[in-house]
C-alpha cells in the first residue's frame, strides 16, 4: 500500500457504519414507534427510545448512541434543543431535529445547537436515511479531525523534548522539558535518583543504558515507563556521554520522548492491512481515474481476478454488468467526484447500491457496492474505495420466501395469502369486461375420513397422501384455476370464467373421483379416501371473499351431513341454516353456566323393585330470545367450538355436589351419571380434574359414573390407558348408545368398562318380535358373559318394561318414570317410584 499513498495522506473517513446505533426522542409514542420500525427496516438499530429532556440524557449517558433523534417540542417533557445543547457540546453525540416546526425563532433556537440535521414532518424515508448517514459521516469525519488535532498536538509536545541529565557525584538525573508523560509532576522539572530512574523502565533498558557509565557510550532504546502500569506509556530515549576532558569528570546527558500514539498507529496498520486481506467483501483501490491500484484476496476469489490481470485496468471495462435499472457507481447519474487529470475535484460523495458484476468465466452476479472517496490533505480526490459482496445467496432466500410466503410447505398448493391474493383479482375484475360481471366458482373440499388415517398410520403416512391428492388436483384443472391448501385435509378451488352451475358441478364430480381412486403409498398398502365438496359461485351466491368462502363451506358440511362422498351448492337453505348454527354459536358463547345453561336430572330406576337408586345428568339451554333449544342441536356446535370441555367440568362437579346432597339425605345411591366428549378424554390431567372433583366435594368414587360413546373411545389416542386411570380412582365407566356406533367388539375386551348402556332406538319397538328384540337379546347374552351391567334407555310403555325385565334388564330411565327434572325436584322425589300409568304421555 506505501507506493501508492506516497507521501501518505491522513487515514480516508471511515464509512458509516451498517448496523448504527440511534436513539429516539419523541414524545408522541405512535410516531416514535413508526419512527423505530422505519429506521429498523433500514437497517439501525434503535437503542432507545426517550419522551422527555430528562430520559433522553439519561440514555444518552448510559447507552452512547452513534445518534439522536430529537423532536424540538417535548411537550411537558421538556425542551429538546436544551437537551440537544448538551449532547452534542459535552457528550459528543450527534443531534438531527425531526420536527413539524419552521418558525424562524424555532430554526434560529436549533441553529445554536449547531445540530447535524434538520427535517420538517412529514418527510420521506429515503430522506431520513440521506440525513442519518450523513450526520453519521459527518460525525465520522470530526471524530477524524479530534485524532488528526490530538496527534498534531502531540507533535509539538514531542518537539519540545523531554530532557534528562544525570550527575554521577549526586547520582541524580534531572529531568527537565516535556516531562507530562512521566506522570511525575506538574512542574516543568524535576529530579531522581538513577536507582529510582532505573526502576521505572523495562530491564533490557536498563542494561543499554548502563553503557553511558563508560566515556563516550551511547543509549538507543525504547522502553515502557513504569512497565506495570496500564495503559503502557511508550518512552524513545536517545542519550550520551560527553567528556569534558577532565579524567573522571563527563555528563549523560539525553533526550525522551512518548511514542505510545506512535506504536499504537503502527499496531493499527497492522490491524488494517490484516483486515484488508482479511476481509470477506472485496476490496479495490483504484485512483482517480477508476484505474486498480490492489485488491484483497477476497476480490480474487470472488470474481476470478488476479492482481496481474487488472493492476491499471479501468475496472469499468470488466466487473460490472449493468442491467437497465441499475444505479451503478460510475455512471453520471450516481452522483459521484468526476475527477481530472491534474487530481481537482468539486465534490466526492459516498455512493453504495446493488449492480450486476461480471466474473472471469463471464457468468453474472449480483452485488452490493460500496465507493467511498479517499481525500489528501487538501480534501482533494486522490484514490477511491471500492467494496462489494456476492448477494446471490440472498436473492435466492428472497425467492424463496417469497415462495413460501404463498405456497404450502407439504403440497406445493397456494396458501392462505395466496388465497387472499387471487380472491382480490377475481372479485376486482368484476365490471370490467363491458358491462358483463366477472364469473367464477370457488369449491371448498375436505377429505372423509383423513383423520383416522392419519391417527391409525401416522402422520407421515398422512402427509404422503396429502402430497398425492395435491397432485391429483392440479392435474384436473386448467391452468387459469388456482388450487389452495387451508390447512390439515381443507382445500378450496377457485375456477375462472365458470358461468354455468353444470360447469362447476362437472368438474367437482371428476375431482370426487379421482380422489376416490386407492393412492398408493411407499411401503404400504393402497389406501383410499373421498371428499366432501361444496361449491359458491360469485356473484350469485357472496359479492366478498369471506362471504364466498363461508357459502362454500356451508355447502360442504351440507355435503357431508348427506353422508359424505359427494358434493353440494349453496343456496338460500343453506344459508339459512348456516345463519341459525351462527346463531346457536353465539348464543352458547354468551350463555352462563347456571342460568340459560342448565342441568336436568332423569332418574335412574331398578324396575324390579321400583327404586331410584341414581341420575344421570343432561344439558338443558334456555335461549333468551329462541327459547328451548334442543341438546341434539347445541351439544355438537359446542363440541366444534371447544366450549363442550368448560360445560363438562362443570356438570362433573354439580353432580360430585349433587351426589353428596342426596346421600346426606339418607337416600341409597348407586350412580350420578355424566357423559364425557371426546375433547374432555383427550385433555391433559383429565383423570386430575375428575379426582380434584371427587375431593373438593367429598363423593365417593364408586358414586360417579362415567358415560363415553363408541365413537369417542375409537378417537382418543390412549384410550385405554386413561380409562384404566380413572378405573383405579374407582369411578365406574359405561358405554353410552351401546349398538349404535361403528366400533368393534375389542372395544368390551380391551377396555375397562362396568356398563352398557342398550340405546332407546332398540328398545322403541321391543314389545314387537322383530331385529330390536334379537339385538337386545344379543346385548344381554353378551353383557351377562363379559360380566357387565345393564341400563335401557328410552323407555316409555309398561310392555317394554316388561319385555326389559324377562330379557334379566332391570335398570332403566326413561319417561315411562318420569323425564329429567331439575335439582330441587330431584332431591324432592320419593325413594320408590311407580311406572307413569300413562306411558310417554
Amino acid at each position: 500500500m506505501n507506493e501508492l499513498l506516497n507521501p501518505p495522506p491522513p487515514s480516508p473517513p471511515t464509512p458509516t457504519p451498517r448496523l448504527a446505533r440511534i436513539q429516539i426522542v419523541e414524545d408522541e409514542r405512535i410516531v416514535a414507534l413508526d419512527l423505530k420500525q422505519d429506521l429498523e427496516s433500514l437497517g439501525y438499530i434503535v437503542n432507545g427510545v426517550a419522551a422527555s429532556e430528562q430520559r433522553a440524557l439519561e440514555l444518552a449517558r448510559s447507552d452512547r448512541p452513534d445518534l439522536v433523534l430529537m423532536d424540538i417540542n417535548l411537550g411537558k417533557g421538556g425542551d429538546g434543543t436544551r437537551a440537544a445543547q448538551t449532547l452534542i457540546s459535552q457528550l459528543r453525540i450527534p443531534v438531527v431535529y425531526l420536527t413539524a416546526y419552521a418558525e424562524p425563532a424555532t430554526l434560529e433556537r436549533a441553529g445554536l445547537t449547531a445540530p447535524y440535521g434538520y427535517l420538517l414532518k412529514p418527510f420521506e424515508l429515503r430522506e431520513l436515511n440521506a440525513t442519518i448517514r450523513m450526520a453519521l459521516a459527518r460525525r465520522e469525519v470530526e471524530r477524524q479531525a479530534e485524532r488528526a488535532e490530538q496527534r498534531y498536538r502531540l507533535a509539538l509536545d514531542a518537539a519540545q523534548l523531554g530532557v534528562m541529565e544525570f550527575h554521577p557525584e549526586s547520582d541524580q538525573i534531572e529531568l527537565n522539558g516535556h516531562v507530562d508523560p512521566l506522570q511525575l509532576s506538574t512542574a516543568r522539572g524535576f529530579a531522581l535518583s538513577r536507582q529510582a530512574f532505573m526502576a521505572c523502565i523495562e530491564l533490557s533498558a536498563r542494561e543499554q543504558l548502563a553503557a553511558l557509565l563508560q566515556p563516550g557510550g551511547s543509549a538507543h532504546c525504547v522502553t515502557r515507563w513504569k512497565p506495570a502500569q496500564e495503559p503502557p506509556t511508550w518512552l524513545e530515549i536517545r542519550a550520551c556521554h560527553f567528556s569534558e576532558g577532565v579524567p573522571g569528570d563527563g555528563k549523560i546527558i539525553g533526550v525522551f520522548r512518548d511514542i505510545s500514539v506512535q506504536l499504537e498507529t503502527e499496531a493499527q496498520l497492522r490491524r488494517a492491512a490484516v483486515v484488508f486481506e482479511s476481509a470477506a467483501d472485496a476490496i479495490v483501490i483504484l485512483d482517480t481515474q477508476h484505474r486498480v491500484r490492489a485488491i484483497n484476496p477476497s476480490f480474487t476469489q470472488m470474481t476470478g481476478w488476479t492482481l496481474e490481470q487488472v493492476l491499471g485496468q479501468d475496472v469499468r471495462s470488466f466487473l460490472p454488468a449493468q442491467r437497465q435499472n441499475d444505479q451503478a457507481p460510475f455512471h453520471a447519474g450516481a452522483n459521484y467526484t468526476s475527477t481530472d487529470e491534474e487530481g481537482s475535484s468539486a465534490r466526492a460523495a459516498v455512493w453504495h447500491g446493488e449492480t450486476m458484476c461480471r466474473h472471469r468465466d463471464g457468468r453474472l452476479f449480483p452485488a452490493w457496492q460500496h465507493l467511498a472517496p479517499v481525500l489528501d490533505a487538501q480534501g482533494r480526490l486522490s484514490h477511491q474505495v471500492l467494496t462489494f459482496t456476492d448477494i446471490s445467496a440472498l436473492r435466492r432466500a428472497e425467492t424463496q420466501i417469497q415462495h413460501l410466503a404463498y405456497h404450502d410447505a407439504l403440497t406445493g398448493l397456494g396458501n392462505r395469502h395466496h388465497l387472499e391474493v387471487c380472491l382480490r383479482h377475481f372479485i376486482g375484475n368484476e365490471g370490467q369486461r363491458d358491462r358483463e360481471p366477472a364469473r367464477f366458482a370457488l369449491l371448498f373440499m375436505d377429505l372423509d375420513g383423513f383423520k383416522t388415517i392419519n391417527d391409525t398410520l401416522g402422520h407421515g403416512v398422512g402427509d404422503e397422501l396429502l402430497i398425492q391428492i395435491a397432485r391429483r388436483l392440479e392435474l384436473c384443472l386448467r391452468r387459469s384455476d388456482v388450487s389452495v391448501r387451508l390447512g390439515g385435509d381443507e382445500f378450496i378451488i377457485l375456477l375462472s370464467d365458470i358461468h354455468r352451475t353444470d360447469d362447476a358441478t362437472t368438474l367437482a364430480e371428476k375431482l370426487l373421483a379421482q380422489i376416490r381412486l386407492p393412492v398408493e403409498l411407499a411401503g404400504r398398502d393402497p389406501v383410499s379416501v373421498s371428499a366432501s365438496v361444496g361449491i359458491a359461485q360469485f356473484p350469485e351466491h357472496g359479492r366478498s371473499a369471506d362471504a364466498l368462502i363461508q357459502a362454500a363451506d356451508a355447502a360442504m358440511y351440507e355435503a357431508k351431513s348427506a353422508g359424505r362422498n359427494r358434493y353440494e351448492v349453496f343456496s338460500a337453505r343453506l344459508s339459512d341454516k348456516a345463519v341459525a348454527r351462527l346463531q346457536i354459536e353465539q348464543g352458547l358463547r354468551r350463555a352462563r353456566l347456571g342460568q340459560e345453561l342448565m342441568l336436568h336430572w332423569q332418574p335412574i330406576v331398578d324396575m324390579a323393585r321400583q327404586r331410584v337408586i341414581g341420575a344421570e345428568a343432561l344439558m338443558r339451554w334456555q335461549h333468551p330470545e329462541l327459547g328451548a333449544i334442543s341438546p341434539d342441536r347445541f351439544i355438537p356446535v359446542a363440541e366444534d367450538i371447544g366450549l363442550i370441555e368448560d360445560f363438562g367440568r362443570w356438570a362433573l362437579d354439580q353432580a360430585c355436589r349433587l351426589g353428596v346432597r342426596w346421600l346426606a339425605s339418607g337416600r341409597p345411591l348407586e350412580r350420578l351419571a355424566v357423559n364425557i366428549s371426546a375433547r374432555q378424554l383427550q385433555r391433559p390431567g383429565f383423570v386430575d380434574l375428575v379426582a380434584e372433583a371427587l375431593k373438593r366435594h367429598g363423593l365417593p368414587p364408586a358414586c360417579l359414573e362415567l358415560e363415553i360413546t363408541e365413537s369417542t373411545l375409537q378417537s382418543v389416542d390412549s384410550g385405554r390407558v386413561i380409562l384404566g386411570e380413572l378405573r383405579r380412582l374407582g369411578v365406574k365407566l359405561a358405554i353410552d348408545d351401546f349398538g349404535t356406533g361403528f366400533s368393534s367388539l375389542s372395544l368390551l375386551k380391551h377396555f375397562p368398562l362396568d356398563r352398557l348402556k342398550i340405546d332407546k332406538s332398540f328398545v322403541r319397538d321391543l314389545e314387537r318380535e322383530g331385529h330390536d328384540l334379537a339385538i337386545v337379546r344379543a346385548i344381554v347374552a353378551l353383557a351377562s358373559t363379559l360380566g357387565l351391567e345393564l341400563t335401557a334407555e328410552g323407555v316409555e310403555t309398561q310392555a317394554q318394561r316388561e319385555v326389559l325385565l324377562k330379557l334379566g334388564v332391570s335398570d332403566a330411565q326413561g319417561w315411562l318414570y318420569s323425564r329429567a327434572l331439575p335439582e330441587a325436584d330431584l332431591l324432592s322425589l320419593r325413594e320408590s317410584l311407580a311406572p307413569n300409568a300413562a306411558g310417554s304421555a
